[in-house]
């Protein structure tokens, strides 16, 4: 039987709404096959984090002073170069009438520990005066900023009936060196002080220059300074010593018996 005009557009517009229908969506299977999840990708993926893991600073390990200790001294300064005040101390640990052997010992700030060594060459009796003095840089060059190694402990190891003796130490990581020298391998010792024919100082202007002044007369003194530069432990003489001629009235003669540096007491 024909079908008749009406029907026959009938058919065509369903057909026609059936194909568009047919390629322009997909099934729920095939959408999720196409379409993997992100959360599933992130949860496989390594983790590429690079920050690097603190490692714990060492901090030397030396005793504090026995309560027993005697003729107990104490100064303050940047020993290890890190900017945070350290303490210097130094102690005996004989009796009252025989006070050593004497130790110099340093505290480190911001709880970096201590470092502890033996005065080897310090007074035996009590009569004479060991005691801490301070710290001072002096591993940079004149008119130079510190070079960040900290700064030296002066140490008063001794003293007689016109000067006092002085001796000078270097913190090398956990280890409390005395500096050699100048003259041969024998201990850093400097005399502060003096009489009418001769004096002795020292003087920190980013090295440590020596000062002496001798006279035959008490009136005419022929001066010297020599520089000093520290290197491998050791004070080596830096150019030629600096001469002159002072009167006793000159009023520079006075720093040829002082210890001049920033942050060092006199003896």
């Amino acid at each position: 039987m024909a079908l008749s005009r009406p029907c026959v557009v009938l058919v065509c517009v369903v057909l026609l709404h059936l194909t568009a229908c047919s390629s322009d969506s997909k099934s729920p299977e095939a959408a999720s096959l196409s379409a993997p999840s992100s959360s599933a990708s992130a949860s496989t993926s390594p983790s590429t984090s690079t920050e690097p893991t603190p490692s714990a600073s060492v901090a030397c390990d030396a005793l504090p002073p026995p309560a027993s200790a005697i003729n107990v001294s104490q100064a303050d300064g940047d020993f290890n170069g890190d900017s945070i005040p350290d303490t210097l101390t130094v102690y005996g640990t004989g009796t009252t009438t025989q006070p050593s052997p004497y130790h110099v010992q340093i505290e480190l700030g911001d709880s970096k520990g201590a470092v502890d060594t033996a005065i080897v060459d310090a007074a035996t009796d009590n009569t004479q005066v060991v005691k801490a003095l301070g710290g001072a840089d002096i591993t940079a060059s004149a008119g130079s900023p510190p070079d960040g190694s900290g700064a030296e402990a002066f140490v008063q190891v001794g003293s007689g009936a016109s000067a006092s003796l002085v001796g000078v130490y270097q913190l090398v990581g956990c280890t409390l060196n005395r500096l050699v020298g100048p003259q041969g391998a024998q201990p850093s010792l400097f005399a502060i002080g003096g009489s009418v024919t001769h004096l002795d100082g020292l003087r920190c202007d980013g090295g440590l220059v020596k000062l002496s002044a001798t006279s035959d007369d008490g009136v005419t003194y022929e001066t010297q300074e020599t520089r000093l530069q520290v290197q491998d432990g050791k004070f080596n003489l830096l150019g030629t010593p600096v001469t002159n001629t002072v009167d006793s009235s000159d009023a520079s003669l006075q720093s040829f018996s002082a210890l001049d540096c920033v942050g060092v007491q006199s003896p």
